[in-house]
């Protein structure tokens, strides 16, 4: 998990880098989300150094979960939810898409071209 939550933190960090021209409150989410997730990894590695010996965050014994199944779906879509929100299609636009690349692939043949003059001595 202590993985996951880095390249989250890495990947949010690069979202906000490469849509830096885009409206303020985008970019100050992925940058939230990098900071939840460093956090969580900052956490998880105090954690497994031994630094920190217990979670403070205990759970009632009745739950038929434990913390491990608990954070890690939290600690992923914490990370992935900037990136989900900013750049969802609906299914009509996705429906569009498709039928726009079916057209492009049918009007190239399939997108095979085969050239005729094409040296022979690259095959031996």
């Amino acid at each position: 998990m202590i993985f996951v939550t880095a390249f989250l933190f890495l990947l949010n960090l690069a979202l906000a880098i490469a849509f830096r021209k885009r409206h303020t409150i985008e970019i100050l989410s992925y940058v939230a989300a990098s900071l939840i997730q460093l956090a969580i990894f900052v956490f998880l590695l105090l954690l497994r150094i031994g630094i920190l010996t217990h979670v403070p965050f205990t759970l009632p014994s009745s739950l038929p979960i434990d913390r491990t199944e608990l954070g890690g779906p939290l600690a992923l879509a914490i990370g992935l939810i900037p990136a989900a929100y900013w750049h969802r299609t609906s299914m009509s636009q996705l429906r569009q898409r498709m039928a726009d690349d079916a057209k492009v692939i049918k009007n190239r043949e399939g997108g095979v071209r085969i050239r005729s003059n094409a040296p022979g001595e690259w095959l031996n």
